[in-house]
């Protein structure tokens, strides 16, 4: 592909919903094109949060180079401008040293606005109206402030996940001070890749019961404790990292608010909303993707992606 007469740098990416199988299908991938990871995963930035956000096992850390993976505390903020500038920058090294960067991961709004070269704009933080939101959050719950950016940006609700309590106060904070909605603060700029986009989906009840399956997994290997570590050195749910996936609910048991039953519970019926969101963002009708059913394939999909791929690579 080209622009402007500039040829771009190619890239491979997998993409898909949450335990669809698609850091299996990079290790296969790694095998046979010269490649560094790039995470695309807004959770697993951050350190001391490995099992509930399904992180790549310390094997595969340590034989395959991963990026933006393990870069942020927990206590950290971390935007999608701090993504883009990361994510970037681990792209040109990789290029650089003549290997293929191989983009991982099912945070949406991540891989697009580095796909399609996102410009995002700088809106003031306003710290007192930040106050004030934060008072409500903590009076009527996360929900009612979710309502609230509804009422101004019902765009901006279906891309951000109502439990993530500080990105809905920037998305009102930005719909309320700024020159425009939050959803629509975003421009795009001559893209920098030429992208072979892979997407993996499955039937949805069967990955419903897959993800299940998993979660009832991650509580064995020592996600509870995982969760008490983090609440012992101060996190609590006002912190950004808290709101991933089964976070919450884990931290309220350990509370005593909720039994371990009902908190089980809730993780996987918010895991499957999160899934259902995920393909919001990457369409089964997007011609961009090529999309592998890991189930009803005809064929081994994952030599048919080897035949697809190695072909991409080599073609100048």
């Amino acid at each position: 592909m080209e622009s402007n007469s500039r040829i771009l740098p190619k890239l491979i990416a997998i993409v898909g919903p949450t335990g669809i199988g698609k850091t299996a299908l990079s290790e296969q991938i790694i095998r046979y094109i010269d490649s560094e990871i790039v995470s695309i995963d807004s959770r697993q930035i951050y350190r001391n949060m490995d099992i509930g956000t399904a992180k790549p096992k310390p094997y595969l850390l340590n034989t395959i180079p991963h990026h933006l993976i393990n870069i942020v505390d927990p206590i950290d903020d971390f935007s999608i401008t701090d993504f883009l500038q990361s994510a970037k920058a681990s792209i040109e090294d990789i290029i650089s040293r003549g290997k293929t960067p191989l983009l991982v991961g099912g945070t949406g709004q991540y891989f697009w606005s580095l796909i399609e070269n996102w410009t995002i704009p700088s809106v003031p933080p306003n710290p007192e109206l930040r106050k004030k939101f934060e008072q409500i959050a903590n009076e009527y719950g996360a929900e009612h402030l979710f309502e609230e950016l509804k009422s101004i940006d019902v765009e901006a609700t279906k891309i951000i996940d109502s439990r993530n309590i500080r990105r809905v106060i920037r998305a009102l904070e930005v719909g309320i001070t700024g020159n425009k909605k939050w959803s629509e603060l975003r421009s795009k700029d001559p893209v920098l890749y030429d992208p072979f986009i892979i997407g993996l989906t499955k039937d949805r009840t069967i990955l419903y019961g897959n993800v299940d399956s998993r979660i009832d997994q991650m509580l064995l290997e020592g996600w509870i404790e995982e969760v008490r570590l983090l609440k012992n050195n101060n996190l609590d749910l006002t912190y950004s990292s808290m709101s991933s996936l089964g976070y919450d609910e884990i931290y309220r048991y350990i509370s005593g608010e909720v039994s371990i039953n009902d908190a089980t519970e809730k993780i996987k019926i918010n895991t499957h909303r999160f899934i259902r969101s995920q393909y919001n963002w990457f369409r089964i009708s997007d011609t961009r993707i090529h999309w592998f059913d890991t189930i009803t394939s005809q064929c081994n999909y994952e030599q048919e992606i080897k035949g697809l791929i190695e072909p991409f690579i080599l073609h100048n």
